[in-house]
């Protein structure tokens, strides 16, 4: 016979009421602060997933067609001096750029006047080697039209030289905000080249402070799905399975891959452009051994590709 002062195990299961109990037992103050640290917690674990996925892409896709509405888009940024003279001197050894990249855009900072002096004249001199080359115009129709095909775009400058670092916040913002529209083809530089410029399949820079800021708005436009693969496409340019022939999304147009390639003169160690850019660019290439052996084994963020200066 059971002891009558023995204590009686519930078998009811607990209910909601009893599990909220000690919440709705608290103030409204309280259950507010609650449901604002649980939203953030879960807005914080969103947004690293999300950038985890943005920066962890798929591998390249080349693209496997293009139109005349949409053709490859390769953007180039600029600065001034020794970043200009040694981007268009690794351009200069492309002999298909004007095939494979029918759509070029070059972004300058205001006020450097010399980086799209030397645009416009490393892409007529490209296309005069090419009307050379093919004086017929039989290999190349778009020849007989003059060096088309290239934009130079003007952003405002991130930070000016001595520039007050108060003040910094501010003009890099509006450069940011340059760069997306740049990146969107909403710029007012454009010409009238296409009908809009598309969202560009490659950016290209090599250490200028403004590649910093056009790839950090590459990064903005692809965690929102603004722009580039994960963004929805008008119903003409919808690409279909047996357009990529994979039907891979990562094969589409404005994929904004990027490449970072570190100054020639940069020896022993990274330049500040290329430390805050390492994680977050497709490729990162160096032209000394050296930078290599100094990274961490089994990173594999840093690919040593020798000189590509000539």
């Amino acid at each position: 016979m059971d002891d009558p002062e023995a204590p009686l195990l519930s078998t009811v299961p607990p209910t909601w009421t009893t599990i909220l109990t000690p919440i709705t037992s608290l103030s409204p103050m309280s259950r507010l602060l609650l449901f604002v640290l649980v939203f953030t917690l879960i807005l914080i674990n969103f947004c690293f997933f999300r950038l985890a996925t943005v920066l962890n892409r798929d591998p390249i896709y080349r693209r496997t067609r293009s139109s005349s509405d949409n053709p490859p888009h390769l953007l180039i940024v600029l600065g001034s001096g020794g970043h200009t003279a040694e981007m268009l001197n690794i351009l200069g050894q492309y002999r298909r750029l004007q095939h494979d990249w029918p759509q070029r855009t070059y972004v300058v900072s205001s006020g450097d006047d010399f980086s799209a002096s030397k645009a416009r004249e490393f892409e007529i001199d490209m296309f005069s080697k090419s009307k050379e080359a093919d004086p017929s115009g039989d290999a190349n129709p778009a020849l007989s039209a003059g060096p088309t095909g290239y934009d130079i775009v003007t952003v405002h400058r991130a930070r000016r030289v001595h520039q007050n670092l108060l003040t910094t916040p501010f003009s890099s913002l509006r450069c940011l905000w340059d760069c997306v529209k740049v990146l969107r083809g909403t710029h007012p530089d454009f010409c009238a080249h296409f009908s809009r410029p598309s969202t560009p399949d490659l950016i290209l820079t090599n250490g200028p402070g403004t590649g910093v800021i056009v790839i950090l708005a590459s990064i903005i436009l692809l965690f929102f799905g603004i722009a580039g693969p994960s963004a929805a496409l008008p119903r003409s340019k919808k690409v279909m399975k047996h357009d990529t022939g994979d039907g891979n999304a990562s094969a589409r147009s404005g994929q904004m891959r990027s490449i970072y390639i570190e100054s020639w003169a940069r020896v022993r160690t990274l330049s500040l452009s290329g430390r805050l850019l390492k994680p977050l660019v497709d490729r990162f290439l160096v032209q000394w051994p050296q930078l290599v052996e100094k990274e961490t084994p089994g990173t594999g963020r840093v690919e040593y590709v020798g000189s590509l200066v000539t």
